[in-house]
């Protein structure tokens, strides 16, 4: 069903930003956007259908001053400012996934839920060339379709990840890590600055360093320490972690501290008697631990694998489809939509616990097939 959105902020770059990552996420919404009290005074006395209206607490004020029809009303605020009305209320300054998790919740709408909290997610392989990075990227995109809120976070020693979304601010992890370690303080501001939004990616990510220096200094402790505080700001539901491949203490750790774990494999004898001899050395340092990774076989080619399934259970737990397109692939909007990587990818957020958000995320599948856009801006230049 298609719901009518109005959008009002007097910042034109917020509100800009605001409607077009709406109208990219919920391709059944008609988004309106103001930066003028005038016009959206003019949109809310035209008698249209309105089922939200989203702005500025004196801004909304304004416009309904002479009567109009607005829907339901939810303030953009800054902090804890408070009003007499009995209006909804969002903090104007979070992370757009966050945001239109708490737009959907307004307005009554169901989104995938986690149980316990923010989780950590790791996409691992035992050896490298299998596609996982391709995989936690599209992972990481459609736990997003399902309105949870996601940041994506590359620990590879050589993060390539800047090829697909630019450089950026290099030096986004190491700044992080120094504020971590020696300015506690600025820390919640720095997270909130340098955890970017990537509207392709529908998650928050940290630019890929130039050189892995700072992958190569983050111990284990720091690494845990890391992922501590991203979880403790409750800005996220999910952090998918995209470690490099490899048997160390660094590795190891990771996974004992992971909610959910993706082990890759390819359809390949030798890669599966590594991820056989790595499961192996594990299994007794890890005792006591929830270790129970889900063996998803990558790029496979059947149903079934050709080689003798060695790891546990008679077959992988899923199989996620060899797309020969991707070879020369350079641009992020071309590595997330293969529907058929896509199908297999949903199935496996399901396996993971990441709710149903099935009817949301196949409307945006449909959606995303036929690329015209039905919003307009007005009051905006």
């Amino acid at each position: 069903m298609v719901k009518r959105i109005v959008v009002a902020a007097e910042e034109r770059e917020y509100v800009a930003k605001l409607a077009e990552y709406l109208r990219e996420e919920e391709k059944e919404w008609e988004v309106a956007a103001y930066t003028h009290s005038g016009a959206l005074k003019v949109e809310l006395q035209g008698g249209g259908k309105i089922d939200a209206l989203i702005g500025e607490r004196e801004m909304v004020r304004r416009a309904l001053a002479d009567g109009g029809k607005s829907g339901k009303i939810i303030v953009l605020a800054d902090g804890n400012e408070g009003g007499e009305e009995d209006w909804e209320k969002l903090v104007r300054y979070q992370p757009l996934p966050a945001l239109l998790s708490g737009i959907r919740g307004a307005l009554g709408m169901e989104g995938a839920r986690l149980e316990g909290g923010c989780q950590v997610w790791t996409v691992f392989s035992a050896s490298g060339g299998v596609g996982k990075t391709t995989a936690a990227l599209n992972l990481v995109r459609q736990a997003g379709g399902r309105g949870l809120r996601v940041l994506y976070l590359n620990l590879e020693e050589l993060n390539a990840t800047s090829l697909l979304f630019g450089s950026g601010e290099p030096d986004a992890l190491s700044s992080l890590l120094y504020a971590l370690q020696a300015r506690p303080e600025h820390w919640d501001e720095l997270s909130r600055r340098l955890c970017r939004h990537q509207s392709q990616l529908r998650a928050d990510y940290i630019d890929a360093p130039e050189h892995p220096g700072e992958r190569l200094a983050l111990v284990p402790e720091i690494a845990a320490d890391l992922l501590d505080k991203l979880k403790q700001a409750n800005r996220y539901d999910v952090i998918v972690v995209d470690p490099d491949s490899g048997a160390g203490e660094w590795h190891r750790s990771l996974l004992q501290r992971s909610d959910r774990i993706v082990w890759l494999t390819l359809d390949d004898a030798l890669g599966l008697l590594k991820a056989e001899k790595l499961l192996r050395y594990w299994e007794p340092r890890l005792e006591g631990a929830a270790f129970h990774p889900t063996f998803v076989m990558n790029r496979a080619v059947g149903a079934r694998p050709v080689n003798r399934w060695t790891l546990p259970g008679t077959e992988p737990a899923l199989t996620l489809p060899y797309i020969p397109q991707w070879k020369a692939v350079d641009q992020p909007g071309r590595l997330l939509s293969s529907p058929a990587y896509s199908g297999a990818v949903e199935r496996l957020l399901d396996i993971l616990g990441a709710g149903t958000g099935g009817a949301s995320a196949e409307r945006r599948r449909r959606g995303e097939g036929h690329g015209g856009q039905r919003a307009h801006d007005r009051g905006v230049s």
